[in-house]
């Protein structure tokens, strides 16, 4: 009984085990910010694969945040994730600035991101 008992949990186990799951597909948005923390807020750019633009909202209308967290939660709550988050300098020694990016990943279908790619190329 004991055998048998354990031939089936090890059969379970392995053929859950060697379930094939289907291949996820993502999205992608590279995010960079200009602006100072003042009173005109900051304004977000988005690279979506096809062209560099500032951020607009839903109904095409400019959108500024007050700080970085604000952009990050906003985006977040359109069902984006962080994939990565880098940095990248430029200038000469003693006089360089930092720009700070995210990237992004939406899950779709792929349908949607073969048609992401397509648009992406030239």
């Amino acid at each position: 009984m004991k055998k048998l008992f354990l031939l089936l949990l090890l059969t379970v186990s392995v053929s859950a085990y060697c379930q094939t799951t289907e291949k996820q597909y993502y999205i992608y948005n590279i995010v960079s910010f200009n602006g100072d923390f003042d009173e005109d807020g900051i304004k977000m750019k988005l690279d979506n694969g096809v062209e560099i633009k500032r951020y607009r909202g839903e109904k095409g209308k400019k959108v500024t945040f007050k700080t970085p967290a604000g952009a990050l939660m906003y985006l977040l709550s359109q069902g984006w994730e962080i994939f990565m988050s880098g940095s990248t300098e430029t200038g000469k020694k003693g006089d360089t600035e930092t720009n700070s990016y995210w990237i992004l990943r939406k899950p779709c279908t792929k349908s949607e991101f073969d048609k992401a790619v397509n648009e992406a190329c030239k």
